[in-house]
């Protein structure tokens, strides 16, 4: 794995040798903006390692590197590499070079936030408010509620942060004294809702149907209603043919 040569700066430098030999007599107007500008390198990744094996003049007296084995040479198309380089070839996986990855992000919140929605799945599905009220980015989690009416799983997890950061509590301890008080705030915003439909109901309120549903459900009615009607005449046509045929037996 080498660097390869910039092609704009090859192009540049084999008319530059023309020049030098008069093999060219006029400059054309691109090279003056070359020379002005020169081209930038390539963007392929440096080399980290490369094998010189004893090409080099240093190296000539001394050739340590050995074939591991016999094999015989196969006909290959070799890469143009720079004087003096040659390219190493890995025929072990363990070996080979490895592509330049980015490093993986891991936050510490990341943990307990998969251990909760494991075990409340349906937490997910539940709508969030995304607006900010006051656009401030408050970092003080003394509370579960943080401050707010809406409280969601991510409140849980921050303040089981928060407790195992501040009071020295386990993970499980702040996972527990987390969702103790998060089940006692869903128990309340439950009661809640449950008590405003029952006080709209005696008040007279009724839920709104939607005009199409309304109609979809007349015409299924209708549908029953005739084929309740198909099924008693053909009860009674069956009763009628049974008793005419007693009667001529």
């Amino acid at each position: 794995m080498y660097k390869k040569p910039s092609a704009q700066r090859g192009i540049k430098q084999a008319y530059e040798n023309l020049l030098d030999a008069n093999l060219r007599d006029k400059v054309p107007a691109w090279l003056w903006a070359m020379r002005s500008v020169p081209p930038v390198d390539s963007l392929v990744r440096a080399p980290t390692q490369f094998s010189t094996k004893g090409k080099l003049e240093f190296e000539a007296g001394d050739n340590t590197e050995k074939p591991a084995h016999n094999t015989t040479p196969k006909a290959r198309i070799e890469r143009q590499l720079p004087k003096g380089c040659v390219s190493i070839r890995h025929n072990k996986t363990h070996l080979r070079t490895r592509n330049a990855r980015p490093p993986k992000i891991v936050f510490p919140e990341d943990e307990l936030r998969k251990d909760f929605y494991e075990n409340h799945p349906f937490e997910k599905y539940r709508p969030r408010i995304m607006m900010e009220t006051d656009g401030k980015n408050n970092s003080d989690w003394s509370q579960i509620s943080h401050g707010t009416n809406h409280v969601t799983g991510e409140n849980v997890i921050r303040y089981q942060y928060y407790l195992m950061q501040t009071a020295g509590m386990s993970k499980q301890e702040a996972y527990a004294q987390a969702t103790s008080e998060f089940y006692k705030i869903r128990a309340r915003e439950e009661m809640e809702a449950k008590i405003a439909k029952q006080e709209a109901r005696f008040y007279g309120a009724r839920s709104l149907e939607k005009p199409f549903s309304a109609h979809q459900l007349i015409l299924e009615e209708r549908h029953i209603r005739k084929g309740s009607k198909v099924v008693e005449q053909r009860q009674e046509a069956q009763r009628i043919h049974g008793a005419m045929s007693g009667v001529d037996a």
